[in-house]
């Protein structure tokens, strides 16, 4: 696996306002379908998962006629039971149209409670940490 994962995301016409640019909130639901998918290729599996922190900065407006973004998904850090990822919204230019920092935790959706990532889950997902550079 890779350090970063991208996935393409297709915008709908109700995510562009009045002016013809992508609301601010429709960033999160883009961040929200690239994590989606970073899980289910990660883990091999849907897991059910809860968004502990998002923190988001917007850098470039985007407009609807581009219609498509892709989200870049990057490991900051694997927790035990949380995982902390940068996020970033591009746009079809290439341009970084939003960075987040997201914080999200397995969640035991019988419990109603986070849980631990097994040993394995850990493993596959610290495959996308950032390498340190080789000498």
């Amino acid at each position: 696996m890779q350090a970063v994962f991208e996935h393409q995301v297709s915008l709908r016409w109700r995510d562009a306002g009045a002016l013809g640019d992508v609301n601010h909130a429709v960033f999160l639901t883009c961040l929200e379908e690239g994590r989606d998918a970073f899980y289910v290729q990660a883990l091999g599996r849907d897991p059910h998962y809860a968004v502990a922190r998002a923190e988001i900065d917007w850098r470039a407006e985007v407009r609807y006629a581009g219609r498509q973004l892709r989200v870049r998904i990057e490991v900051a850090r694997a927790g035990t039971a949380s995982l902390t990822t940068r996020e970033t919204v591009i746009t079809p230019a290439g341009s970084t149209a939003a960075e987040a920092r997201v914080v999200t935790v397995l969640w035991d959706a019988d419990a109603r409670k986070p849980m631990a990532c097994t040993v394995e889950e850990h493993a596959r997902l610290a495959l996308h940490c950032p390498r340190p550079p080789t000498t």
